[in-house]
């Protein structure tokens, strides 16, 4: 199948130099690669358009000089080889993250066997982790022709995040076995695929907040068509998914009680918001709900895009844990005025008359 090109010729002037290091870096970050000094490519797609465009203005407020052209072939170049390039930056960048995710690995065993894996240094093994995999995700989206490095690389993820989830078990962590019966350990469902409907309304993005904030660090969504399924995906509010609603409980309600997150109270209000938008039942009777639908409605009508949808309703329902939670504080706060007021009043000795 012929492939069509997207080319960035541009000029800067050589000073200063900021303008021409930070242009370089945004190429780097959108995967393109050199095929001739300031002749920068990728494969042509409604995203890499709109990225060079956006490189193109940023170079000229700079006060430099670039043209966008859309290429059925590149001179001096077959794609076969336009391809193999962009196979084998790829693959150098691959290498990278894998020797770092095994010298991390190396790390965890290493100080597992010395017995020197505190939680504190679990905890920043973590964080490392988390930015790798961060990186091998950045570098997965821009492979745009499956290279060979990414396997190793996911593999070298894989070993990783199973040495650390041994590490943390070790250090006294719950285990399955020690929960209750039917509660799920959110330790095994790390970097997992998550799967549900399109077409995403308030259960939906409400759960995929909570599997991002409470659940899995390292989440990746997929959105399907009734029918459509995606192997080894983990799915919920959908026909046939374990997670989705059971009996009166929305599936919000039902992964609070899998994942053993009910003890927490803004929690529990958020599912009561969600339970009176999304059954319609007026079972809660919660007063947020009409404003709360009212704006995932207006957002949904705004983006018309699931994934732009999730990202900005992340804010969203962060804001709405927050409140509810100063809420419980103050009213905490207040009762413990209250007692504390009664009981100086009742210690007080009365004055005669």
């Amino acid at each position: 199948m012929k492939q069509d090109w997207l080319l960035l010729i541009h000029q800067l002037p050589p000073k200063p130099t900021n303008p021409r290091v930070r242009t370089w870096r945004r190429l780097q970050k959108l995967g393109a690669v050199a095929i001739k000094n300031s002749v920068y490519v990728l494969p042509f797609n409604d995203k890499t358009f709109e990225d060079f465009q956006w490189l193109k203005q940023e170079i000229e407020s700079a006060g430099g000089q670039a043209t966008v052209l859309h290429a059925g072939a590149v001179e001096g170049a077959t794609d076969e080889e336009i391809i193999a390039t962009f196979r084998k930056a790829r693959d150098e960048e691959y290498a990278l993250v894998s020797a770092e995710l095994d010298g991390l690995t190396g790390a965890v065993r290493e100080q597992r066997r010395g017995g020197h894996l505190s939680v504190a240094r679990v905890e920043s093994y973590e964080a490392d982790l988390d930015r790798l995999y961060q990186e091998l995700n950045r570098l997965i989206a821009i492979d745009f022709f499956e290279a060979r490095g990414r396997s190793s690389a996911e593999a070298a993820y894989r070993r990783c995040r199973k040495s650390l989830l041994t590490s943390s078990r070790s250090r006294g962590q719950p285990d399955e076995e020690s929960r209750p019966e039917g509660e799920l350990d959110p330790a095994r469902f790390q970097g997992r695929r998550w799967v549900t409907r399109k077409n995403l309304f308030i259960d939906r993005l409400a759960s995929i907040w909570l599997i991002k904030r409470f659940i899995d660090k390292r989440p990746r969504f997929s959105f399907v068509s009734e029918g459509e399924s995606v192997e080894g995906g983990i799915t919920f509010d959908m026909y046939g998914a374990e997670l989705t609603h059971q009996g009166e409980d929305c599936t919000f309600e039902t992964m609070l009680s899998r994942f053993g997150l009910s003890g927490d109270r803004s929690l529990r209000q958020i599912a009561e918001i969600v339970h009176d938008i999304d059954l319609k039942d007026g079972k809660f009777n919660r007063l947020e709900a009409p404003g709360v639908s009212a704006m995932v409605r207006g957002l949904s009508i705004l983006l018309n895009d699931d994934r732009k949808l999730a990202a900005q309703c992340t804010a969203l329902f962060d804001g709405l844990h927050e409140s509810l939670g100063k809420d419980e504080s103050k009213t905490e706060e207040t009762s413990t005025g209250k007692r504390t007021r009664r009981d100086s009043a009742r210690k007080r000795p009365s004055r005669s008359k």
